[in-house]
């Protein structure tokens, strides 16, 4: 059986991937070893009682004290470096990255030392890691594995292909896309976070209606696929979740159902596809170009694209301001009026990318920039 350890377990993208392991034909391929998660200790009780985890590292817990030392013999770890052991120990076959924000690089980082698979849902580690992080990847010859739809899709299209002359991912417009643009400054948390499509965590739905995790994507896929040519195209219903252009003309669609347990199967099981569900209608089939005046923290993506230093700044100034919005302290549109201004600050500085800390470093100054602007 391989094994597997979970950052993130919790989380959305964490519980989807339990929902995928309690399937028999997981359950005899795969044996959930561990995983991490920021405070919900209630939670992950459950998990160490249903999955008999052999390890849990708490990030965010505030009475540490009155954590046992272990449950249901499971270690409970609130040490990293204690976590690192374990895992240079036991060595999972795969690790699934399904933290969100820039606290997933570190993650990532980590599995890179201990694992033969690393299957990302954490697009900030790319975002954020660019280069670096591909490289730590390629020289540790791992398999890297897409876990984000989009992603998965165009990993999958090119199977076998040579080099796209095009990349198109599809995006859902978010739960904004029939809101008129004047009345966007002063939407609601509640109309945000109902995402028509898709159920996700808070960040990446508000996200999601500004376009701004599309934006990551679009960086993502600059690193995934050796930095091709890529467009956006919204297609409402998310059945298309990817396109790619070669140059004979030719053009390839991923379409399939809106369900992140199908790309979170297939990373684990790649090359094979255990897992089983219906099939959709082919149908409804409906593309809109992307209006930037709705979407325009996407346009920013594309004129920073290229940019580690930006990149960096992008994510880790959105991370912000999504916290801002969800706690009343900033309209909607905010979001890209505040983040416009701190990249144009940001790009200002003399900053070179040539290694892990510095990745840090510039994460940290970005959110200095934009305290002192909210300050201000």
């Amino acid at each position: 059986m391989k094994k597997i350890f979970i950052f993130g377990i919790t989380g959305s993208i964490g519980t989807q991937t339990l929902e995928v392991l309690n399937r028999e034909n997981f359950k005899k391929e795969f044996k959930l070893i561990g995983g991490t998660i920021n405070s919900n200790f209630k939670k992950a009780k459950k998990i160490i009682e249903k999955y008999n985890l052999e390890f849990l590292y708490i990030n965010d817990y505030k009475e540490k004290g009155s954590l046992p030392q272990k449950y249901r013999n499971c270690n409970i770890i609130t040490n990293y470096q204690k976590l690192e052991e374990y895992l240079e120990f036991k060595k999972p076959e795969i690790s699934l990255i399904a933290t969100s924000g820039f606290a997933g690089l570190k993650n990532t980082l980590t599995s890179i030392k201990f694992s033969k698979r690393l299957c990302i849902a954490n697009k900030e580690s790319l975002v954020s890691g660019g280069d670096i992080v591909i490289k730590k990847i390629k020289e540790k010859n791992i398999e890297l594995l897409p876990v984000d739809s989009e992603h998965s899709a165009i990993f999958q299209l090119l199977e076998g292909e040579k080099s796209p002359s095009n990349l198109i991912i599809t995006a859902s417009g978010g739960s904004l896309r029939n809101t008129p643009i004047e009345e966007l400054k002063n939407v609601t948390i509640e109309k945000v976070l109902n995402h028509p499509v898709w159920n996700m965590g808070k960040r990446i739905t508000v996200d999601s209606a500004t376009m701004v995790n599309k934006g990551l994507e679009v960086i993502e896929a600059y690193y995934l696929f050796d930095k091709p040519k890529i467009d956006v195209i919204i297609n409402e219903n998310s059945h298309i979740h990817s396109i790619i252009y070669f140059e004979d003309g030719t053009m390839k669609l991923h379409y399939g159902k809106p369900d992140m347990k199908i790309p979170i199967a297939y990373s684990l099981t790649y090359p094979k596809r255990s897992y089983k569900d219906e099939m959709i209608p082919l149908k409804n089939i409906e593309f809109k170009k992307v209006d930037y005046q709705r979407y325009p923290s996407l346009k920013l993506a594309f004129e920073i694209l290229g940019n580690q230093k930006l990149h960096i700044a992008y994510n880790s100034i959105d991370e912000e301001l999504v916290e801002l919005f969800l706690n009343k302290k900033i309209k909607f549109t905010d979001i890209f009026n505040i983040l416009k201004k701190c990249i144009l600050e940001i790009d200002k500085i003399n900053i070179k990318i040539n290694d892990i800390e510095d990745i840090y470093e510039t994460d940290k100054i970005s959110r200095n920039i934009l305290k002192q602007y909210i300050n201000n």
